[in-house]
Parts: structure tokens; sequence; C-alpha cells
């Protein structure tokens, strides 16, 4: 499995990102060519963007929005080994409309740290999803973190997308889109809706069943 850090090493290397004062950020060509790329979608419609790449996800629609289009499909053209979740999760934050640094140091291992955002859209766009959602000076916070870093760590379920949220960024979004009024809250997400949720310390083996209720579940189904 290609980690988070194998990615991002990758697209360093091949000059989709380049290394700056403030950390990583795309490149120059790199955004020229998905502004080219962004406007022929627009002009034309996004069907031959996603046409002749391999493995494109069912979510992202060809109607979808053109500049994370364009972003991905450029992604996936260069680097077909990345897979196509990482290229979605990462056009998703490099067309943030949040482009500042999240929240991070509350994230448990292997989940991606993201915004409110972002989090909604990536949702909307993968058919399975745990999202945490988590705050600052939190017993139970602290407490769920390992637990999550053991299902997520090392060996992740394979075909879901575990984010990370800081919540009090962006409490009002949480609330009106998923109903999630404090933190720890573990959410579970069938094609953009919750399917199940936590509130609270969850131990290790109640996680991993409701992960594999989560994988049992056909999509077509829900």
């Amino acid at each position: 499995m290609t980690t988070t850090t194998d990615t991002v090493d990758e697209l360093l290397t091949s000059g989709v990102f380049e290394a700056t004062p403030s950390g990583l950020a795309p490149s120059e060509e790199f955004r020229e060519t998905v502004s080219d790329r962004t406007t022929a979608i627009a002009e034309g419609g996004g069907d031959d963007a996603l046409a002749d790449l391999p493995d494109p996800p069912d979510a992202l629609p060809a109607d979808a929005d053109p500049e994370l289009l364009a972003a991905y499909a450029t992604l996936r053209e260069r680097h077909p080994s990345v897979s196509s979740t990482q290229a979605l999760v990462t056009a998703v934050l490099l067309t943030s409309s949040n482009p500042g640094q999240p929240p991070a140091s509350g994230a448990p291992k292997g989940f991606v740290p993201v915004h409110g955002e972002d989090a909604v859209r990536l949702v909307d766009l993968c058919d399975r999803c745990v999202v945490y959602v988590w705050r600052q000076d939190c017993r139970p916070c602290e407490a769920i973190r390992p637990n999550l870093s053991e299902v997520f760590g090392a060996d992740p379920p394979d075909g879901v997308l575990a984010l990370s949220v800081y919540g009090p960024d962006c409490a009002t979004l949480l609330d009106a889109e998923y109903d999630v009024v404090g933190g720890p809250t573990t959410l579970f997400t069938l094609e953009g809706t919750v399917d199940a949720r936590f509130v609270g310390v969850a131990e290790t083996d109640a996680l991993e069943r409701e992960i594999d209720t989560l994988r049992e579940r056909s999509v077509s189904s829900s």
C-alpha cells in the first residue's frame, strides 16, 4: 500500500509540489497545467477529462467542479501509481477554498487532517469515510486517539478514507451537515450520508466492528 508520505515524496520529486519557506505548495508549472485544463473542461465538459485515466472513481462525476476535475486528471495522468483515492484527496486539498494548514496535532495515525469544508467535499465524493472530530484540551479525545491510530495506523482497512477535523474551527458547519455538536465524535459515512457514529470514547474492537459493517454494506443498497 502506498503511504501518504510515499505519495508526497513522489509528488515532490515529479514537480507537482515544491518546498517553500511556509511549507509545501503546488508548483507554478502544475498550477498552469491545471489552469489550462480547467478552462478546457469548463468550455467542453468533463467527460474527456477522465476518459483515458486509470480506474477513475465512480463518485467523481463529469459535471463536478472543473478545477477539481482538472487537478485530479492531471495527478492521475502524471502518476498512475498513485491510487484514485489518494489523487482525489490531493486534488481536493489543492483546490481547497481554505489554503491554510488544518490543525493536525490531534489527528490519529493514518488520518488525513482536513478543514471542515474539505471533509464535506470528500465525504460527498468517496463511498466510505471515517471522520474524526476532535478538540484541544480534551481527555476523551486523548483517550480515543490511540484506538483510532491502532485501527488505521499500520494496516488501515481498504476502501475507507480516514479524515480528522478540528471541530472548533467549523462548529456551525459540522452541526448543520452532520449534527455534530462536540468532540470527540467519530462518523462512519456511506455514500455521503452518516451511517453510524460514536460520541465520546470508543474501544478498538467497537471501532473495528463498525468499520467491518461499513465495508460490508453495499453502496447501491444504501
